[in-house]
């Protein structure tokens, strides 16, 4: 990319995560000639957060072919029992995909990268948005990084999708505020190996102050999400192996031998979401138009869900097929969606931490 103006992009996404990818491939793949803007370097990281896929989302994956690899590489799990009493049987979904698969996020990107890259998606790397313009017929968007060149530079769009998670710039660009509050403060996170593995393939339990996530990588690790309700640190605060045994000694009864972390970081969980997702040419999804606690494994999901509602209007859109009014449909049916989400995961947060025994009944009860 150049400093100078471009106009050969149709649609432009900013933000190559799941969402970002999903979208831009569902574009180029209908022939409409997209650029990929992404502000980190190129490769996939192996550092990600989410770790289920929804059957909904295997439904959607599979309608573009590519479910069958992401199934051969994670693991169904059609039994889910949580708090040690509830128990859901996932085998009773109407659909091809009865089970979640637990499958981490980077394997995930990999194959959306590799069908955005065979559909003829332009990536620019190292490249961020400082700003955007709208008129009559398009979006003109200002960059800044190394993938501009080493200067500022600019590139015009028929339509540009947001997809750059909690502190989008393309949200920030067109003033849409991102309103809500940290729900979970100083969450830890962390990909260990384990001696003892437990016997279910997801294991999740709270009790007492001490929620923990259990979840295994296809290369021996497994990753650990812990939260200890009565340590509120700073997410900078230095986070040692000892204080992710001990949480999760608290939350499950035993450490199940953790050792040889490969990684691990604090992190806060907010519950925001924008109060539109459409700003005349612009559009918001995934992270950039809402965000919730991990409780549920929805985000990953939720944000590919948008890509796939968005990317068939945006595509006629732009080939002079759309209806009038097919563009506004993506906020009518996505905004709701992303509404229930947040108060779903956030539900299912307060019932985790649930103390007393009869708020502990109605978890059982209202989980299920």
């Amino acid at each position: 990319m150049t400093s100078t103006s471009t106009t050969d992009s149709t649609v432009v996404v900013v933000g190559a995560g799941p969402t970002g990818l999903l979208l831009a491939g569902d574009l180029a793949a209908a022939g409409v000639p997209v650029t990929l803007v992404e502000k980190r370097a190129p490769g996939i990281s192996n550092l990600s957060r989410a770790m289920v896929v929804h059957a909904r989302t295997l439904e959607q994956l599979d309608a573009r072919g590519l479910a069958d690899e992401l199934e051969a590489k994670g693991e169904p799990l059609a039994d889910l029992r949580l708090f040690d009493r509830l128990a859901l049987d996932l085998t009773q979904l109407r659909s091809r995909f009865r089970h979640i698969l637990v499958l981490p996020q980077y394997e995930v990107e990999r194959v959306l990268e590799r069908r955005a890259v065979e559909a003829g998606v332009r990536f620019a790397y190292e490249t961020e948005v400082a700003g955007l313009t709208q008129d009559a017929d398009g979006v003109t968007l200002e960059l800044r990084g190394p993938g501009t060149g080493g200067g500022p530079g600019t590139l015009r769009a028929a339509y540009v999708v947001g997809a750059d998670g909690l502190r989008s710039g393309v949200r920030a660009a067109v003033g849409l505020p991102f309103p809500g509050r940290s729900v979970i403060r100083s969450l830890v996170l962390a990909d260990v190996r384990l001696a003892e593995p437990p016997e279910s393939l997801i294991t999740v339990h709270a009790d007492g102050d001490a929620f923990a996530f259990i979840a295994p990588f296809a290369d021996g690790y497994h990753r650990v999400i812990g939260w200890d309700r009565s340590r509120n640190v700073p997410d900078s605060e230095p986070l040692a192996l000892d204080e992710v045994k001990g949480i999760v000694r608290q939350a499950l009864g035993r450490d199940f031998g953790m050792h040889d972390a490969r990684w691990m970081s604090r992190f806060h969980s907010d519950e925001r979401q924008a109060p539109a997702y459409r700003v005349g040419r612009v559009f918001l999804a995934g992270d950039a138009a809402h965000v919730h606690s991990p409780a549920g494994g929805q985000g990953m999901n939720t944000g590919l869900q948008d890509a796939a509602n968005l990317s068939w209007k945006l595509a006629r859109a732009v080939q002079g097929r759309a209806p009038d009014g097919l563009l506004d449909t993506y906020e009518a049916e996505r905004h709701p969606v992303g509404r229930t989400v947040l108060r779903s995961s956030g539900g299912l947060v307060r019932l985790a931490m649930a103390k007393r025994p009869w708020t502990r009944a109605a978890r059982t009860a209202l989980a299920a």
